[in-house]
């Protein structure tokens, strides 16, 4: 094992086991209240079961060190970077596994901003599809996504066939 590898691992880990707890929860919630889903939140909520699900053989692919998982890994981590929410619509995908890291940008009802940072390493991984209220609006940052999509970068950079004339 090249020391490099041990980050592919980490990556890898981290896809496969938030992927599958993220899809756990998703098909418990979706068994529970699969029958209530407005038609409206339907296209999200199969966003969300895919991105869970590419999570899981993104992160295989990648632990065998395979092309697939880092390509694969790309538009996983995509969809997990920014997450927000609305006066009528919440979005979020963490298939991070065990760890939240967040910058936020946030709007409460009462007025003024409010800029911050969240950390938890003790959390579960999850998703947010909601069309419910809410008063404040928060736009924010998934750091542990934008970490592995800059490796990600410098991995895909590497893997490039070498090109005369650059």
């Amino acid at each position: 094992m090249k020391d490099r590898d041990g980050l592919r691992y980490a990556v890898a880990l981290i896809e496969i086991q938030g992927g599958l707890v993220g899809l756990w929860a998703f098909l418990h919630d979706l068994i529970q209240t699969g029958a209530s889903v407005p038609l409206t939140l339907l296209p999200g909520v199969l966003f969300i079961g895919l991105v869970l699900a590419a999570s899981v053989v993104a992160g295989v692919a990648l632990w065998q060190d395979r092309r697939l998982g880092y390509t694969l890994s790309v538009p996983v981590q995509l969809a997990q970077v920014i997450w927000f929410v609305s006066a009528g619509l919440t979005v979020r995908i963490s298939a991070s596994g065990w760890l939240l890291a967040d910058v936020f940008l946030r709007a409460p009802a009462e007025g003024g901003l409010v800029v911050g940072w969240q950390f938890d390493a003790a959390r579960k991984s999850g998703y947010a599809l909601s069309l419910a209220p809410r008063e404040d609006f928060t736009l924010a940052l998934n750091l542990i996504a934008l970490a592995i999509l800059v490796w990600l970068g410098f991995r895909l950079r590497a893997l490039l066939p070498f090109r005369r004339g650059r």
